[in-house]
């Protein structure tokens, strides 16, 4: 029975972080509203930074709800928002129909991951792994929907796989209490420099990767120019790398934390370079992207580790504070990727990357010479 919980819990985590990965089809979005790509890099990325202003407040403000029935509710108001959207023409009326669900998301995320945390800890990794699913395979089905089949399509597909995970919550979790903690004391645990150096290193890490990962299609489409099957078929096996590096980095984690984060930025500034290099050759550049898919599926796991590490007296607020990271980093990155295309060239994004990577190293080098007792 524990096995279905977590299992449809994941897959609860699995089809809301799905809606992350409308930045796959920014073009796509371009054209329906008929916006500049700066408003369609806006429309896709919103939902990241919406919920990671929401994370810092929400998991804990709901903390106290029973669990089952704020995960049903939450669900609820995303298959209708999905509802609206796919029926909605006009771009600022859609913008408010993306934003709504991203307040609520964090509630939800969170709310998995501490059920989990409680009835079966040794496994909270595979929730973590329906929240880089989503964003990381759910990319490759919706940019095949969104470039095959145009924008209300994958609305579609957003809707009908919260759908199912309704289901699953009504027919597989069972209730589970909130934690009674008020929220100042849950909040007050963040106070230590140990928190400081974590979220500033994920920060870096998060914007690092969505400076180039955002727009893998675009560059492939446009740089590569790969067709719309192999664009599918790449981007498909790309995910089911980063599923293989969530839960790798998962086992490496266990085995020594500190080296393995250590090792992440470095490694991922490496792949990127070498990715640039082999923009114009296919078969390579195929070959780096499921290294690249490796490392970015490792970001999740890696990120929920190093922040949760350091705020273990509350975990929702803990849980929130990586989605807070997590996605306003996504949108941050996002953002920085499409001025660095509307303004220099999208070969930069790399660049810009690789930067970041390097930014990050300083502050888990802080945190393991002056805690590196901390798991």
């Amino acid at each position: 029975m524990v096995n279905k919980i977590v299992w449809s819990l994941s897959f609860v985590c699995f089809s809301l972080s799905t809606l992350l990965s409308l930045v796959g089809i920014i073009s796509v979005i371009q054209i329906y509203f008929n916006v500049s790509i700066y408003y369609a890099s806006l429309y896709a990325s919103i939902f990241a930074g919406v919920l990671g202003f929401s994370s810092l407040i929400t998991p804990a403000l709901f903390s106290k709800f029973e669990k089952k029935k704020i995960i049903m509710a939450i669900l609820l108001v995303t298959i209708i928002c999905n509802l609206i959207e796919f029926f909605i023409t006009d771009y600022y009326i859609g913008l408010i129909f993306r934003i709504i669900p991203a307040f609520s998301y964090p509630i939800a995320v969170s709310s998995a991951l501490t059920i989990v945390g409680k009835i079966d800890p040794e496994n909270t990794n595979r929730v973590v792994l329906g929240i880089s699913a989503g964003s990381i395979l759910g990319l490759s089905i919706t940019s095949y929907l969104g470039f095959n089949y145009g924008y209300q399509m994958t609305i579609l597909w957003f809707c009908l796989i919260n759908v199912f995970s309704l289901i699953l919550t009504i027919i597989f979790i069972p209730n589970f209490e909130g934690n009674k903690e008020p929220i100042f004391v849950q909040i007050s645990h963040a106070k230590s420099k140990l928190f400081l150096f974590s979220i500033i290193y994920v920060f870096f890490m998060i914007v690092g990767i969505s400076i180039t990962y955002n727009y893998i299609p675009t560059y492939l489409s446009e740089v590569t120019q790969i067709n719309g099957e192999m664009l599918f078929i790449t981007l498909f096996l790309m995910g089911l790398s980063a599923l293989f590096g969530t839960t790798l980095s998962g086992y490496l984690i266990q085995k020594n934390a500190n080296y393995t984060v250590l090792f992440y930025p470095v490694g991922f500034a490496i792949t990127t370079f070498i990715l640039g290099l082999f923009v114009k050759i296919p078969f390579f550049e195929f070959l780096i992207l499921l290294i690249f898919g490796i490392f970015d599926g490792s970001a999740c796991t890696i990120s929920q580790y190093w922040v949760t590490s350091s705020v273990r007296e509350a975990p929702e607020f803990a849980n929130g504070l990586f989605l807070l990271m997590c996605n306003l980093s996504i949108f941050i990155g996002t953002m920085i990727g499409g001025i660095i295309i509307d303004t220099i060239n999208i070969m930069y994004i790399f660049m810009g990357s690789i930067i970041m990577m390097l930014l990050a190293i300083p502050f888990v080098l802080i945190r393991i010479k002056t805690n590196p007792n901390v798991v």
